[in-house]
């Protein structure tokens, strides 16, 4: 191997470490400017979209349709019907109606509560004696 063999490839490889970078930022660069470029296709047919229903609502007998259809205005002495589309079934309820009968409670819960009150206030055991608290999601 010749030395002026060695000084070439290593003035080669040097090159490509330091344009590697260079090269992989122009790259990234190229991949931004293309999603750009899409992003502004796409507003640019939302305006054409959105400039084309504006021309629309310049012509009067369009204002007049949709003020027809969206609001049910009619003109005077014209009769306006609503026809409802009774087509579609209507999903049964699944859950259970409830009695219509008024029910005496088991228990009452106005002496439960009041004992708990008392109980809790008036023991002396500490909270270790009430057992381990139920973890959550732990039916109780």
């Amino acid at each position: 191997m010749s030395w002026l063999l060695l000084v070439v490839v290593g003035l080669v490889v040097a090159g490509f470490v330091v344009l590697a970078p260079s090269v992989g930022l122009l790259i990234e660069q190229r991949r931004d400017i293309a999603a750009l470029e899409e992003q502004v296709a796409a507003q640019q047919a939302n305006v054409e979209s959105l400039q084309e229903q504006q021309a629309r609502w310049d012509d009067p007998a369009y204002i007049e349709a949709q003020a027809r259809d969206r609001l049910f205005f009619v003109y005077p002495g014209e009769t306006s019907f609503v026809v409802l589309d009774d087509r579609t079934t209507l999903e049964t309820a699944t859950a259970d109606v409830p009695s219509a009968t008024l029910e005496e409670p088991e228990e009452d819960w106005a002496a439960a509560a009041a004992s708990s009150f008392l109980i809790a206030g008036l023991t002396t055991a500490g909270p270790s004696s009430f057992g381990e608290p139920a973890e959550i999601g732990e039916p109780q």
